[in-house]
């Protein structure tokens, strides 16, 4: 019997990755996990179901858990975040996220003007640093970028401002870029989505975090382990947790309950809608799961 191109590139995809329902199936494999935070281990209103429970079972059979995070803040705010949720931090050994990375980064720029586009929550990331902030897009040196002002905001609300500041073209610092996040059951615009309109107006833009260079170089230092086969990234992502693993030659594992949560037909994975959506990004994952549990 023959089996025809499509069926057989099908399966050849399909067999790139495996479906496992828990994640003990596999924790045994690795020492060194780096999860995400939005869409793995919360929504931004709430914790999800399983979760303390999950890190409580890697953390008695002695994993390392670092949550590696595109939230544009510093870690230690992230921290008392994951308190208010009720997340312990004994669960967990480090956070580390794109907004810290942002931050060590911006130190060396020294007695620039700085435009900030972000909600008042993340303006400590500019705390500590010899920057001047400007409202006047005119006199513009380096545009920092943490994502919309509000959280029901569209990109048509923020042409008008980056159509001013392109004139000047100063170099713009996304410090996340996610292009969309869930919050509670909504999905908003974050700044990864900005950032693409300014690229495409012929902006310069200095991406820091998932999928990027840096936020993985930190990883590598706060492991002090050389052996990449130890490391489990896990994340919702396709575009930056699976892009960044697959960049760095790490194995990861995609959560299909997140952004990417149309793949999911009444909590199963259809199989055949993430085949596809791997395919048209041609970015696959070692490994899917529907939500992350023990």
């Amino acid at each position: 019997m023959k089996i025809s191109m499509i069926l057989l590139e099908k399966i050849l995809v399909m067999n790139k990755f495996k479906e496992i329902n828990y994640l003990s199936e596999i924790a045994k494999d690795y020492d060194f996990f780096f999860i995400d935070l939005w869409g793995v281990i919360h929504n931004g209103v709430k914790l999800f179901d399983n979760v303390i429970e999950t890190l409580d079972c890697l953390k008695k059979i002695k994993k390392k858990i670092f949550f590696l995070t595109n939230a544009p803040r510093r870690s230690n705010v992230i921290k008392k975040q994951l308190l208010e949720f009720g997340l312990q931090s004994f669960l967990y050994d480090d956070v580390i996220s794109s907004g810290e990375i942002t931050w060590h980064s911006l130190r060396s720029k020294k007695n620039l003007n700085c435009f900030l586009i972000g909600p008042p929550r993340d303006h400590h990331l500019i705390e500590g640093l010899n920057l001047n902030i400007v409202k006047d897009p005119r006199i513009v040196d380096v545009v920092v970028n943490t994502g919309p002002w509000g959280d029901g905001d569209s990109l048509e609300n923020y042409k008008p401002i980056l159509n001013e500041l392109i004139k000047s073209k100063p170099l713009m610092i996304c410090s996340n870029p996610d292009k969309t996040v869930i919050r509670g059951e909504k999905f908003m615009i974050c700044a990864g989505l900005l950032a693409e309109y300014y690229e495409k107006l012929g902006g310069n833009v200095e991406y820091l975090g998932k999928p990027y260079p840096e936020i993985y170089e930190k990883c590598f230092e706060l492991s002090s382990e050389q052996n990449k086969t130890k490391f489990l990234i896990i994340g919702d992502s396709l575009d930056n947790d699976i892009k960044g693993a697959l960049n760095n030659k790490i194995d990861s594992l995609l959560v299909t309950s997140g952004i990417h949560r149309k793949v999911n037909n009444n909590k199963n994975i259809d199989i055949e809608k993430l085949h596809d959506l791997m395919m048209k990004k041609n970015i696959f994952s070692k490994f899917v799961i529907e939500k992350l549990t023990w």
